[in-house]
């Protein structure tokens, strides 16, 4: 007999090994988790674009005329200064207004004449109103939002080009976050986008809101508030970034003088 066959054949008759107790795959794997899910989807959720339609625009409307913007006026009571001078400004146009509360986005589109507000588009930050697929559809709904990735890889600003070549306003915040009321902390990002597209910048200031809702504490209280729009202010040729901030933060300074 040959040592291979002889082999397999003494196998047989043994019979197959015991197996330790204890050692043997259980049936059913137990799933057990320690923490956040490495492998959970964290992209933002992708642009809306679908409520720009003319079946979203007018659920839009009628979501920001029936409720938004009475809400808006009611815990606000904002006085507004200049919309009416829009109606001769062009368009496309980048929106620059200072930013201190959540509510200075409906105070600002409700003063907004229609046939701006109506082509206006709003950059949120994708990390915070982009975060899932619920909170992009509602933030588009309600605001007519696109998503503005904050990062240092220029994605944001790429985005809103496309969309100002597209033919819409793009409404930004220089300080890329809610202030504490101040004019200060402005970013070269909205000026660097309108040189790019030469596009006109539209300053904004918006006062009173950092008392209603402030950073971080929600709707506190009800006050008063002013709405402020300047005239538009154009880039020159090869003039540098800072220059052209400094100048949207002067006029927007100079209009929270007026409004005081």
């Amino acid at each position: 007999m040959r040592l291979s066959s002889g082999g397999r054949t003494l196998e047989r008759l043994a019979g197959p090994a015991p197996r330790p107790s204890g050692t043997g795959a259980p049936r059913r794997w137990r799933t057990r988790r320690a923490g956040h899910d490495p492998w959970a989807r964290t992209a933002p959720a992708p642009d809306q674009t679908w409520l720009r339609e003319p079946a979203g625009s007018a659920a839009r409307n009628v979501l920001q005329q029936a409720l938004l913007f009475p809400l808006a006026r009611t815990i606000a009571r904002p006085r507004v200064i200049g919309a009416d001078d829009l109606l001769n400004a062009p368009q496309p146009a980048l929106l620059a207004p200072n930013h201190a509360s959540d509510i200075d986005t409906p105070l600002i589109l409700a003063a907004l004449p229609h046939i701006w507000r109506s082509r206006t588009l709003v950059g949120a930050a994708a990390d915070r109103f982009y975060r899932t697929h619920g909170h992009a559809v509602l933030t588009s709904l309600w605001i007519n939002t696109f998503p503005f990735d904050r990062g240092g890889d220029l994605r944001g600003l790429a985005s809103a080009s496309e969309l100002l070549r597209q033919g819409y306003n793009v409404l930004l915040y220089p300080q890329a976050t809610r202030s504490a009321g101040q004019i200060e902390g402005f970013r070269t990002g909205v000026a660097r986008l309108a040189l790019a597209t030469s596009t006109p910048l539209v300053p904004i200031h918006v006062g009173g809101s950092a008392l209603i809702m402030p950073k971080g504490r929600g709707l506190i209280q009800r006050g008063r508030t002013t709405v402020a729009f300047g005239r538009p202010i154009y880039p020159r040729a090869e003039e540098d970034p800072r220059e052209l901030i400094d100048r949207v933060q002067g006029a927007i300074e100079a209009l929270a003088r007026r409004g005081s």
